[in-house]
């Protein structure tokens, strides 16, 4: 068995928390988990992801919460298997995940991150 060698617990993501992350925040996705360290994403893409360092903001849909311009790097970006009874991405749509860590936090960011993981986290992942 492996050890876990996070630096930070992960949580697990409410339904309506989502992340916009690239140069122009091109790529849209559901949180899977998020830790003050990182986050982990799915989404869709009909193409390669250029990501590289870049920033991503934090939002929960329907709610009046927005973490802006976290920088951060990319760590994995890696497709998802979709079962074939249950294709449903026409035109070549992929379903991925990524991971990415965060870097450089600001105060105010680091207490944004904080707030969203005490008040709207839904247990460790």
């Amino acid at each position: 068995m492996v050890a876990e060698q996070r630096k930070y617990t992960r949580f697990s993501a409410p339904d309506n928390a989502y992340a916009a992350l690239g140069p122009s925040f091109t790529i849209v996705g559901k949180i899977k988990g998020i830790s003050m360290g990182g986050l982990a994403l799915e989404y869709l893409t009909d193409g390669v992801s250029e990501l590289e360092n870049f920033e991503v903001d934090v939002f929960l849909r329907g709610e009046e919460f927005h973490i802006s311009k976290i920088p951060c790097k990319l760590i994995y970006d890696i497709p998802l298997d979709t079962p074939e009874a249950n294709q449903i991405f026409p035109n070549g749509l992929m379903h991925k995940r990524c991971g990415v860590q965060f870097e450089k936090l600001t105060k105010i960011c680091r207490q944004q991150l904080e707030q969203f993981i005490t008040t709207h986290t839904t247990g460790q992942a």
